[in-house]
């Protein structure tokens, strides 16, 4: 279905629909994805009927989609330790300021979920990835012809980023749309396959710098990326989020623009406890697995042992990131144990070995921390979307996510640079390992706190409303009876 029909459909559907939809943003209970509502035309509720395709054979179509766009996209952004001691070499600015290219990179990647999904339901997904695709190749295009390390900030890290930001946001959210029973396996599916480009593009940067150097490294990098874009082509809106657009249609028009802000940034998702420990439990997970990023090659690279032992780290890391990712998300539809449960275990082995690596400084010991990292701190990404889904319902989890990703971007963002100023100021990559094995700690120590947390939320949320009402009833008191009449 092209954007034209996509936006014929919508209209047509909202001449048939009577009732408008009032959403309630203090209600997070799941709606029921696969129900059908009511239309007065027979012909066009067997066409909703038919497009409802949860858990079928198109969803698993959608997968295979979203499984090309992260084989390139994260499996890329994954596989920056490779090039991150190139630049290193090739610019000599030092570790901190070639950890802020990564750094704004993640930022963007993360933080523009928010707009991204707003965007990518206003106009549809395949067009914004499509827009995003092409920015990553202007990006990579520009960086492959920048003669200092600070252009790169400019090139790779905003511009590329601005891609990589506009299509990994939509990229992810439109496979929960399409899954239902089995969301957890076939994110874990989709997530995985980062694991197989961060396997398969650590060779070809070494190839590609072995043979073109590292500027036509980036350059026909940048081609490859670009193979997003036709592959976008095939994605189609969900019905589900086409409902939402045609309720957003039947309000005001004022209130439709009071409502996309708050449809992109709701903040107000911040008031649910639960959501609120879990998301900041993620973000500091998501800064060890991003910080060992560059942690992991330039301590290789300090050991003296070359960039062949890198590419091999790097490789096993998505390896075995591919494996653990998928039996993570079939063993959470199991039910066995909750994935917060699964979270924490995977967030304490994490740090763990994070205090451990500074006393190994051996080939093997690397190898098998980066296989131990992948298969624990890299999986658990596969876990953010159900976890999400969990604490807000499916109704919420574009702007959830988007949240989600923003926080992610904005410590991604300060805990890289850290890790890479730590070895500045030290001299040596110890102090960035304890670094990101505190913060894999805290995270545990945040879930296990829920729910004392959660309990005395409520309890200072009950009292500050019960001041209010007091407040209220003092007020309404002290004023004449003839004024309230009147006024």
């Amino acid at each position: 279905m092209s954007h034209n029909e996509d936006i014929e459909y919508t209209e047509n559907l909202s001449v048939h629909r009577n009732q408008p939809h009032h959403e309630n943003h203090e209600h997070y209970d799941d709606s029921d994805t696969t129900h059908v509502p009511f239309i007065a035309d027979d012909r066009l509720q067997r066409s909703v009927q038919k497009e409802d395709v949860t858990d079928k054979g198109y969803a698993w179509f959608i997968l295979i989609i979203s499984c090309i766009v992260y084989i390139i996209v994260p499996g890329s952004v994954k596989s920056f330790g490779v090039l991150y001691t190139e630049l290193l070499d090739y610019y000599d600015g030092g570790a901190g300021n070639t950890a802020r290219i990564p750094g704004v990179l993640l930022f963007l990647y993360f933080g523009l979920a928010s707009v991204s999904n707003y965007l990518g339901e206003k106009y549809t997904y395949r067009v914004v990835i499509g827009i995003g695709s092409c920015l990553v190749l202007i990006g990579q295009t520009a960086s492959a012809f920048v003669p200092k390390l600070e252009f790169l900030y400019i090139t790779y890290g905003i511009i590329t980023g601005m891609g990589y930001g506009l299509i990994f946001g939509p990229c992810s959210t439109i496979l929960s749309f399409y899954f239902d029973k089995k969301r957890g396996l076939a994110t874990g599916i989709m997530a995985s396959c980062s694991g197989i480009g961060n396997m398969c593009f650590p060779y070809m940067y070494k190839y590609l710098i072995e043979n073109y150097g590292l500027p036509g490294t980036i350059l026909i990098a940048g081609a490859v990326y670009f193979h997003v874009c036709p592959v976008s082509m095939f994605l189609r809106q969900p019905i589900y989020v086409t409902r939402q657009i045609v309720e957003r249609q039947a309000r005001q028009k004022e209130t439709q623009k009071c409502g996309a802000l708050k449809r992109i940034f709701r903040f107000d998702l911040f008031k649910n406890s639960k959501f609120s420990v879990y998301i900041t439990a993620i973000c500091l997970q998501a800064a060890n697995t991003t910080s060992n990023k560059v942690i992991l090659p330039g301590y290789i690279r300090g050991l003296g042992f070359g960039i062949e032992t890198i590419t091999l780290a790097v490789s096993l890391f998505g390896a075995s990131e591919l494996v653990g990712r998928i039996l993570l998300g079939w063993f959470a539809d199991k039910n066995v144990v909750s994935r917060i449960t699964i979270f924490m275990i995977c967030s304490f082995i994490c740090a763990i070995t994070a205090f451990c690596m500074p006393y190994l400084p051996y080939k093997p010991a690397v190898i098998a921390y980066a296989v131990v990292i992948g298969a624990f701190s890299g999986s658990i990404w596969g876990l953010n979307q159900v976890i999400i889904i969990d604490c807000v319902g499916l109704k919420h989890l574009s702007p959830a996510f988007g949240l989600l990703s923003m926080s992610i971007g904005i410590i991604i963002c300060i805990s890289q640079p850290i890790a890479g100023l730590l070895e500045d100021a030290t001299g040596s990559w110890t102090s960035s390992f304890y670094f990101v094995g505190i913060l894999s700690g805290l995270a545990v120590v945040l879930c296990l706190l829920e729910r004392p947390i959660s309990h005395i939320w409520c309890c200072h949320r009950i009292v500050a409303d019960d001041i209010i009402d007091v407040s209220r009833d003092i007020v309404d008191k002290s004023i004449p009876v003839a004024y309230k009449f009147n006024g």
